[in-house]
């Protein structure tokens, strides 16, 4: 290897390394991927939302959908899977004054849909999630296990505000 090519590659590391540093520092590395304390959440690609709609609460879905198309507020997209939890038990998820319909799980992944659980230019709320799914994942980034069910469980979240569309 030339002499220039090794001053090249150890100056891009150091770039690559500070980088990196100031990311980390100002949280914003953590803050796109969430942590095991408040993940991180991510929104309906506007050519899913009709698909989407069809698991939020059919009472307010119309709006919510609207929003969505019109790119105001987006919906947030998550997963919830069966881990351990028995086939045909249950969970809810309030997101600000919005309580989901009743999911029951099955063997197979779900793809929900919601409202963010406060103003989306906040960029963080909580979500509480209710039912006897004790065991079953939210797929959230990273996933939570839903272990303290039958009781309310809490769970902070954050999101990068940025316009879908």
């Amino acid at each position: 290897m030339s002499k220039p090519a090794i001053i090249g590659g150890v100056g891009a590391l150091v770039v690559a390394a500070l980088v990196a540093g100031v990311a980390l520092k100002g949280g914003l590395l953590s803050e796109m991927g969430g942590s095991a304390s408040t993940p991180a959440l991510s929104y309906v690609d506007l050519r899913d939302v009709d698909a989407a709609s069809t698991t939020l609460n059919p009472a307010l879905a119309s709006g919510l959908v609207d929003d969505a198309k019109q790119c105001k507020t987006p919906l947030v997209s998550m997963t919830i899977e069966k881990g351990t939890a028995p086939v045909g038990s249950t969970i809810r998820i309030r997101s600000g004054s919005y309580v989901s319909p009743y999911f029951t799980v099955t063997e197979g992944m779900q793809r929900i849909a919601m409202p963010y659980p406060a103003p989306y230019g906040a960029g963080a709320g909580t979500f509480v999630v209710e039912g006897t799914a004790t065991g079953s994942i939210l797929g959230l980034t990273p996933t939570k296990v839903m272990v303290d069910l039958p009781n309310a469980l809490s769970i902070p979240v954050v999101w990068r505000p940025s316009k879908p569309c």
